[in-house]
């Protein structure tokens, strides 16, 4: 019988060596998340201590890596960590089953789009874990902060680079890579961007646009900063700091 999540692998994370464990979201139930749409959902979540603990503490680094966004940086992180919160619960008291060949094949016939990561960085999980599970599905979305790390330039076909301002966008994309730019509220687009669908018209998702797929014939996307007001500012404040 077909359950609504899955986990894909448990193991250590390739950021820190800590016990993390990748779960998949959505066979059944879709995300109420209304930018993504019915994609299937990814969470990269450390094995041992709650995430808005680890996110308090700094806890962190095997998940999300050095993310500047990240609570104990600046504190602009879009995900709400309740529900990553109750799929921790969950894992922890045995109520999910690993991902078979089976789940695969359902994946793969009914052609279920993907979003690689949506919580905790995609290169955290070995490259061969997430392959077969991407390559079933053939559509996906997806960002990773560890762009710089060449061990990760495999990733340039699945994943975008994720950037927070115009310099780190020149050099990732000097590296081969299509970037995802968070900026502020009013800050204008680059020459070689566009801004993200959804934002110019709330009406279109992820699940059917999914230019962000790291495809390199696409173009480059920008989106304005979004989540509750304290975490704009914060972003602000940071954008403000930056280098273009």
């Amino acid at each position: 019988m077909l359950q609504n999540s899955y986990i894909a692998w448990e193991g250590a994370s390739l950021i820190d060596g800590s016990p993390i464990v990748l779960i998949l979201t959505g066979f059944i139930h879709h995300s109420s998340n209304k930018k993504t749409g019915n994609l299937l959902q990814s969470w990269i979540i450390q094995q041992n201590i709650l995430p808005t603990e680890a996110a308090k503490h700094g806890r962190d680094k095997a998940s999300c890596g050095d993310c500047p966004l990240k609570l104990s940086n600046i504190g602009s992180c879009y995900v709400n960590l309740l529900p990553v919160n109750n799929i921790y619960r969950k894992y922890k008291a045995g109520g999910y089953q690993k991902l078979s060949k089976h789940e695969l094949e359902i994946i793969k016939r009914y052609r279920y789009p993907i979003r690689i990561g949506s919580y905790g960085d995609p290169t955290a999980v070995p490259f061969h874990v997430w392959e077969p599970i991407i390559s079933a599905s053939g559509k996906y979305t997806g960002y990773t902060h560890l762009w710089r790390n060449q061990n990760n330039y495999i990733w340039r076909k699945y994943l975008m680079a994720s950037v927070e301002n115009k310099s780190d966008a020149r050099l990732a994309q000097s590296l081969g890579w299509r970037t995802f730019r968070v900026i502020a509220p009013d800050a204008p687009l680059s020459k070689n961007e566009i801004l993200c669908r959804h934002t110019e018209d709330d009406r279109i998702v992820c699940e059917t646009c999914l230019l962000c797929d790291g495809a390199s014939s696409k173009p480059n996307i920008a989106d304005r900063v979004n989540g509750l007001n304290w975490k704009i500012s914060n972003f602000i404040k940071y954008s403000n700091s930056l280098p273009n």
